[in-house]
């Protein structure tokens, strides 16, 4: 997905939440990556996942203040939007929902 496309999510007022999370390379245990995710749910009630570039992780970040912190881990970090969760929970079946979480 286009930059421009991102934007105009996070200025849109549709239900989202922004992933942050952490990779570890393989031959370095102590250097870590952040990767940025976008989270939303798609037509057909699923979790679409959108890759955020690295050339626009500063506009994301600075919009987080319109964002809820969800969940602050050792792993990463969950802001949402719009209760977010609570609309996953009501539109996206069960199943759905743990094939996303325990995909790879």
């Amino acid at each position: 997905m286009e930059a421009e496309q991102i934007k105009a999510i996070i200025y849109g007022e549709e239900p989202i939440a922004i992933l942050k999370y952490f990779e570890w390379p393989i031959f370095s245990g102590d250097y870590t990556e952040s990767k940025y995710k976008l989270l939303r749910i798609s037509k057909k009630n699923d979790i679409e996942e959108i890759r955020i570039p690295f050339n626009i992780v500063p506009f994301v970040m600075s919009k987080l203040d319109c964002f809820e912190e969800a969940s602050n881990t050792r792993s990463g970090v969950v802001w949402e939007r719009g209760q977010f969760k609570q609309k996953v929970k009501r539109l996206v079946s069960t199943p759905k929902i743990n094939q996303f979480i325990n995909q790879k």
